[in-house]
């Protein structure tokens, strides 16, 4: 593999026994972005402001904010245990709760004992007990994070609740999808030596991922949904959870390796937190010398808490999923065999 991680390519259906996302949540809706599901939800519920952990995407929630939904913070890290604390969050009548299964690492959750309604964000672990399993009123992610897709957002109800009709494809996000889609296409050429040049693909990348942030709420594009429809996810999560194995024991020094909860969970990545800044900003810059594009998940703004800061500062997100082989993810554990810690 000439790189690791850093944006999907595009990978072509195989042919198998599927099954799909589709087949897991039949009467989900599908988004151009996780967050047009957020966003069309608290408004078509109708309320009046939402409680999201500070250990996030800031971006996403500066989408939300921009939207006109209102958000109050509580503290919450892959660290914490954070089932008391959202028990005992001051809710008001019109609150909702967003809770957050981080890297996949977390096991099922309950809301019965919640007083207002809940939303759970599963993108890091579409099929992993707590979200097969789910009593929240709803569920949402992002598809695009963890599947190779152009662009892609979900929302499903476990409890069966509806959704007012309205949601439409618009004009603008379909020329974005269409534009990544060439862009995904031209990179897996660039993968196989059939371009030299990433210019030919990476400008529209990152334009594209820059667009989608001011774009209105859509529904998916056609081909996005046509792929989803086709693509096999047990097969997906199965390669990744094999490929993730091949990674998780190797020895490091200063640096735990964040395990799940239980074996019913599917982590989203090799998710390291190193005892220091440095230790993890050094890491990151040999990993990236050697076309290895580690994630940083994610930026916390200093005006939040320290628990949610210090995480951000000290993890690193290393891809494990399965559009690499096992030899390639052989090739892979060797350099980062290669640091010396």
């Amino acid at each position: 593999m000439k790189e690791f991680g850093s944006d999907f390519h595009y990978l072509p259906i195989q042919d198998s026994s599927v099954r799909t996302i589709a087949e897991y949540y039949p009467d989900a809706a599908y988004y151009a972005v996780g967050r047009h599901a957020l966003i069309d939800l608290y408004k078509k519920a109708g309320w009046n402001s939402l409680w999201v952990p500070e250990y996030f995407c800031h971006v996403v929630l500066a989408s939300l904010e921009k939207a006109g939904i209102k958000l109050k913070f509580y503290q919450d890290t892959p660290l914490a245990d954070e089932r008391d604390r959202v028990l005992s969050l001051p809710y008001e009548k019109g609150d909702a709760l967003l809770r957050v299964n981080y890297f996949g690492l977390r096991s099922r959750r309950y809301n019965d004992e919640i007083p207002v309604p809940v939303i759970e964000d599963h993108t890091h672990d579409l099929i992993g007990d707590w979200a097969i399993n789910s009593d929240a009123d709803w569920c949402i992610a992002s598809l695009r994070k963890t599947l190779p897709l152009a662009e892609g957002g979900i929302l499903w109800s476990p409890k069966g609740n509806k959704l007012q009709d309205g949601l439409a494809l618009t004009l603008e996000n379909a020329q974005l999808a269409s534009i990544r889609w060439e862009a995904m296409k031209k990179k897996s050429l660039y993968l196989e030596d059939e371009i030299d040049d990433k210019n030919e693909f990476r400008p529209d990348m990152l334009s594209t991922e820059e667009q989608i942030d001011g774009i209105s709420v859509s529904a998916i594009d056609d081909e996005s949904l046509s792929y989803i429809k086709q693509f096999d996810i047990d097969r997906w999560y199965g390669l990744k959870r094999e490929n993730r194995e091949i990674l998780k024991n190797l020895q490091f020094k200063h640096v735990a390796v964040l395990e799940p909860e239980n074996s019913k969970c599917t982590p989203f990545s090799l998710t390291l937190l190193f005892d220091t800044a440095t230790m993890r900003n050094d890491f990151r810059k040999y990993l990236i010398d050697q076309s290895v594009y580690p994630a940083i998940l994610w930026d916390i703004p200093q005006s939040y808490s320290s628990d949610a800061i210090d995480f951000s500062k000290r993890m690193l997100s290393i891809h494990c999923d399965a559009r690499y082989s096992k030899e390639e993810m052989i090739q892979l554990r060797h350099i980062i065999a290669g640091f010396r810690f």
